[in-house]
């Protein structure tokens, strides 16, 4: 049975010291900065909410924007329009929680919301096809002890990884469709630490993970942190390619009756805001900045992206000509997709020629 604890991330000041640097900071690895162009590809305010995500293939691109009712809108990515808005949301055995989470692999969009357990996909030729409804197709509704996880990613149809915390010890769990854990491996930063419990640290090992497409390589970015892992699955065990352990949170931990919390120190850094993966390269939009600059709590977003290779080697810096809160990668057509903000705070979707 779930816990009954809510996992809140705060956003309070504190004047807690500063995180410590244990290298350099990533963007001083690289010794090649690249500035890219913006390109006439645009998808405007008026057809977009509020923007948690944007994910890409080689002819659409989702976004996530929960509003009216549905979870995510389909665009087409030659002309920029609107094709429909899909993921009703609710209870019932074809739609789905608020806040699912949703990726692109292939000719799928899979789903993951783990308060219930639920992993899903959509084939995204019948989301394109406007004349028939199309429903998900759930591929597991898992219940692991132990467990909890930040996001999921499907080797196939049956098998999972998992990132977040397994035992309050490690950061990822390989595990099927019958609630078996297969594997799991790589010590969290803070697994020895006795301020935190097992759900802050939970909390405090929340990130990112994507999948190499047509590979079993996966890439995880965690959340206020200079931080990120490349893992491989082979023969259903969890190998670390490179861990890129560059600056760690610096979280102050909270329990009053049956809330937990985890706060970030106003000295930490930002760090990975989302990454996208392609078949040669790691993509990793990057803010080294303090949380609060200038007195600004919106500062979420940045111009710069980080590139590795899939063994972790710094590749090139990449500059943006507006500050980004989310982005995806057209590795087909070498084409970037940012969602940005005017100065009115409207949304809107631009690209980049890579």
């Amino acid at each position: 049975m779930k816990h009954i604890y809510i996992f809140i991330i705060s956003f309070i000041l504190l004047s807690t010291s500063c995180s410590k640097r244990e290298k350099d900071f990533p963007d001083s690895i690289f010794s090649t900065t690249l500035e890219l162009s913006q390109s006439d590809f645009n998808i405007e305010e008026k057809d977009l909410a509020q923007i948690e995500g944007i994910h890409c293939n080689d002819s659409v691109l989702i976004v996530l924007d929960f509003h009216s009712g549905d979870s995510y809108t389909l665009f087409d990515i030659n002309s920029g329009k609107i094709i429909r808005r899909f993921g009703a949301i609710g209870q019932g055995p074809n739609e789905i929680p608020l806040g699912t989470y949703g990726y692109i692999e292939d000719k799928y969009f899979y789903l993951f919301y783990d308060q219930i357990g639920y992993i899903g996909k959509y084939s995204i030729d019948s989301l394109c096809n406007t004349k028939s409804i199309s429903h998900p197709h759930r591929l597991a509704k898992y219940q692991l002890e132990e467990t909890q996880l930040s996001r999921a990613i499907s080797l196939n149809d049956s098998i999972f990884l998992g990132a977040g915390t397994y035992k309050s010890k490690f950061q990822y769990t390989l595990f099927n469709k019958y609630n078996n854990i297969l594997d799991y491996g790589i010590e969290i930063y803070n697994s020895n630490s006795k301020d935190f419990n097992k759900y802050h640290k939970f909390l405090s090992n929340q990130g990112n993970l994507k999948k190499r497409p047509n590979r079993n390589q996966f890439v995880y970015s965690l959340n206020f942190s200079s931080n990120l892992d490349i893992v491989e699955i082979n023969n259903n065990k969890i190998h670390l390619i490179k861990s890129l352990h560059f600056a760690n949170p610096n979280y102050q931990p909270v329990s009053n009756d049956n809330l937990n919390r985890v706060i970030p120190s106003k000295e930490n850094i930002i760090g990975y805001l989302d990454i996208c993966a392609t078949k040669e390269y790691i993509y990793a939009l990057y803010a080294d900045k303090k949380r609060f600059t200038d007195n600004k709590s919106n500062n979420y977003n940045s111009d710069t992206i980080l590139v590795f290779d899939w063994n972790g080697n710094p590749i090139r810096k990449l500059k943006l000509t507006n500050e980004a809160y989310y982005i995806c990668i057209n590795e087909d057509r070498q084409m970037l997709y940012a969602a940005v903000k005017d100065a009115s705070y409207g949304w809107s979707i631009i690209s980049y020629k890579l």
